[in-house]
């Protein structure tokens, strides 16, 4: 490494370079520019950066915003302040309580995005400032968007508007998960599956079908959704039900029963253990469900984004999918819609009209 290269600076290089090479090709570089001893550190901030592109990307799928515009961060004529990540331009609805966006003009703002392994984010002093100096000179209002990364396998993300300029720090933590803004961005509410529901997977050893595979099991090919193992709500067939039993995996489902029917069928009983989660939870937890032949998940927002121009997008599992394979499942009362706190107040208060 050169030793005129900022930690930061050098982080950003890996990033894209992280994001245009195989894992194998990115092992080799990160020999040639990182000291043994400095790995964790400047790998901390590559991750951190990647978090950027996380929650570009989920947003974008989120389909509520008409622009996502990263910043270049690096000013050539310096000043008292800080460049932030991204110009956001959103729209959002509000569909829970049945608002449209066409009730909502457009909000523009400055987000910068953050990541932590703690429960609690500080920004504070000096950096704060400089960051609302920056959202000044642009005359438009600062959000901080943080991902909490104890719970790295969910999008768990706070949306944080800056809105007390008289404070000289800001604190984020879990609760503003639920009481910051992060709904309204992104028109969010919550699914959650009948507490009775037992899912029972067919599964046939001898099936060609395109479907889920079990290594057990053989390809699923039947999909029924049951209050008790009794009642029976829905059932999906074949290829119909690779989506939605992939939307169901979200909810971390567990095997309590296999019962071997003969040498060829097996049906597998599961229970859901995740009894709640956010629509953007439900779109990141799918995504990252395909894997690759070493069990890697495919699923990285930096490549997707570098990839953005060749079609790499296109079978990526957005909001619009998740709500088509929703609906049906809502309508057999699986899963219950439920809204998240004060929306219809905060959306308003960004300009939402009745």
């Amino acid at each position: 490494m050169s030793t005129d290269v900022t930690r930061i600076e050098l982080a950003k290089a890996l990033k894209a370079i992280k994001a245009v090479s195989t894992e194998e090709q990115f092992e080799q570089i990160k020999k040639m520019y990182i000291q043994p001893d400095d790995e964790d550190s400047i790998m901390s901030a590559v991750n951190g950066l990647s978090e950027e592109d996380e929650f570009a990307l989920l947003t974008k799928l989120l389909g509520t915003a008409n622009h996502i515009i990263g910043f270049e961060q690096r000013p050539l004529v310096e000043g008292e302040y800080i460049v932030a990540d991204y110009y956001l331009n959103i729209k959002p609805a509000c569909s829970i309580h049945g608002k449209n966006k066409d009730k909502f003009p457009d909000y523009k703002c400055v987000v910068d995005v953050k990541s932590t392994e703690k429960d609690l984010f500080r920004v504070g002093g000096k950096r704060l400032q400089r960051l609302r100096n920056f959202a000044d000179l642009l005359g438009l209002p600062l959000f901080f968007a943080v991902r909490f990364l104890k719970f790295n396998n969910s999008a768990l993300w706070a949306i944080v508007k800056d809105k007390d300029r008289s404070s000289t720090y800001l604190h984020v933590t879990y609760d503003n998960i639920i009481n910051g803004f992060r709904h309204v961005f992104w028109d969010e509410y919550c699914l959650s599956p009948n507490p009775n529901l037992i899912v029972v997977a067919r599964f046939s050893k001898s099936s060609t079908v395109s479907s889920v595979s079990h290594p057990d099991y053989g390809i699923q090919i039947e999909l029924t959704f049951t209050e008790n193992g009794n009642k029976t709500l829905y059932t999906l067939h074949n290829e119909e039900a690779l989506l939605t039993s992939g939307l169901m995996e979200a909810y971390n489902l567990e095997e309590i029963k296999v019962e071997k029917v003969n040498d060829d069928i097996t049906l597998q009983y599961l229970k859901p253990t995740l009894m709640t989660a956010f629509l953007a939870d439900l779109i990141f937890k799918t995504n990252r469900l395909p894997v690759d032949e070493f069990g890697r998940i495919i699923y990285d927002a930096s490549k997707l984004i570098v990839r953005s121009d060749t079609g790499a997008h296109d079978n990526l599992i957005d909001r619009n999918k998740v709500e088509l394979i929703a609906k049906p499942l809502i309508e057999s009362h699986i899963l219950f819609v439920s809204k998240i706190k004060d929306h219809l107040t905060l959306w308003k208060s960004l300009g939402g009209q009745e």
